[in-house]
């Protein structure tokens, strides 16, 4: 069976987080969900609104832990891995919150809105976890093999 090289891409390298694609795709999905407006029939509600704030924290939430994860990847790694996981489930939490929106609120065009971001939230997850693999079989298999030893000079 031949190999194929069709998906294959060569990428720049990575100098911070803002490099990342699951950083950039979270921080336009957080953009979109806070250029949402409620259509005028549920601007009153106060529990929409709140539901909504909470979606708002939630998608700023996801972006933060990627940027903080990529800060301490060389310095404490189980942090790190566990602040991608925490990322991962917050995209579970926004999901969910969309799904609720979505049912609550029968306006079809902000409907579609929200559906459109919907369904971008689990690729974006499915990122958020394949960048954990990568970082701990990478960084986790050189902390493994070659533990730091620190000797006093005399």
């Amino acid at each position: 069976m031949p190999l194929e090289y069709k998906k294959f891409r060569v990428r720049t390298s990575i100098k911070s987080f803002r490099d990342l694609d699951v950083y950039k795709n979270t921080t336009m999905l957080s953009a979109d969900i806070f250029r949402l407006k409620l259509p005028e029939k549920y601007r009153k509600s106060e529990k929409i609104k709140k539901e909504l704030d909470i979606l708002y924290d939630l998608s700023k939430n996801v972006t933060r832990l990627i940027a903080e994860s990529y800060g301490e990847k060389f310095t404490d790694l189980k942090s790190s891995l566990g602040k991608l996981e925490m990322a991962a489930q917050i995209c579970n939490l926004a999901i969910s919150k969309l799904d609720f929106l979505t049912i609550v609120i029968d306006e079809p065009e902000f409907r579609g809105l929200l559906l459109g971001i919907l369904n971008k939230y689990p690729p974006n997850k499915l990122k958020i976890l394949n960048l954990k693999k990568a970082w701990d079989r990478v960084w986790g298999a050189n902390q493994k093999s070659a533990p730091m030893r620190f000797e006093k000079k005399q």
